[in-house]
């Protein structure tokens, strides 16, 4: 997909539950059911490139959550069930009835309750390092009770300079990752998160249910996240009969930023069936 292919994607709002709900649009009209892709500690507000990979194959909508852009949880949405529940209303408001659910880490806590409650509508799953797990020997760490270092430590697979387009698309600039707007969106977001949390990232409900989902899932990881540990996909994978575990290497909890050619690919390649060895990706 190219620059001009951008064009498609569009900002649109709806009411949802009282709520105004504004989310982009685009992406091909395939035979492939459409992509709910519901974010993670960080919304950015715009198409990513992430969002592009998958609209090359399908039509994907990607609603903003209430409140996050603004750092404030409105009235009335005060858990992630809440939230979960707003966004499967959000599906009947665009007149979306099945679909691909994607959902990263925080997204990814609201694709499992979506998924375990409605399976039928979700027949696949694309879980990025979801939160939510109960998982005693791995848990999740901490997001209220951590300290910006540790946070950055745990999100990131390595801190440091790193290469970031210019705003204008031609060429790039060295910016340090602690220092950036991508830190500041998910730094924002895990404080949003933990108050919907109230302080437990472990959902034993939930995880007790996800022995039972039978819906055809990837599960993506990166192998250096510090939030939710890698072992706790082995845990899902094994939990769930129609599984598969992709690793990223040199990824923390945001393989779609730190690997985003491998991401890319992983995804597209679940969505439309094709399987082939990856460069730094281990599966199981």
């Amino acid at each position: 997909m190219g620059a001009a292919d951008g064009a498609v994607y569009a900002r649109h709002t709806v009411q949802v539950q009282g709520f105004e709900v504004a989310y982009f649009l685009g992406g091909r009209l395939e035979n492939i059911a459409p992509v709910l892709y519901l974010h993670g500690l960080g919304a950015t507000g715009r198409w990513d490139a992430y969002h592009m990979a998958m609209g090359t194959v399908t039509r994907v909508y990607a609603p903003q959550y209430p409140g996050w852009l603004e750092g404030a949880i409105p009235e009335g949405l005060d858990t992630v069930e809440d939230y979960a529940r707003l966004m499967a209303n959000f599906l009947d408001e665009v007149g979306v009835g099945e679909a691909t659910l994607v959902g990263h880490s925080l997204g990814g806590w609201m694709a499992l309750l979506l998924a375990t409650q409605q399976p039928e509508r979700f027949p696949r799953l694309i879980l990025i390092d979801p939160l939510g797990l109960d998982v005693p020997s791995a848990p999740t760490a901490d997001l209220g009770g951590l300290d910006d270092e540790e946070f950055a430590t745990s999100i990131f697979g390595r801190l440091g300079l790193i290469a970031t387009a210019e705003p204008n698309g031609f060429g790039a600039a060295w910016q340090n990752v602690r220092q950036g707007p991508e830190f500041a969106r998910q730094s924002k977001g895990r404080g949003m998160a933990a108050t919907l949390a109230g302080g437990s990232y472990a959902d034993d409900t939930l995880t007790r249910a996800v022995n039972a989902l039978e819906s055809d899932a990837l599960l993506v990881w990166g192998a250096l996240d510090g939030v939710v540990p890698p072992q706790q996909g082995e845990v899902l994978r094994k939990a769930m009969p129609n599984c598969q575990l992709t690793v990223i290497e040199e990824a923390g909890h945001l393989p779609m930023v730190e690997k985003p050619e491998t991401f890319h690919r992983v995804v597209r390649n679940y969505l439309i069936g094709l399987e082939e060895d990856i460069p730094g990706v281990t599966r199981s």
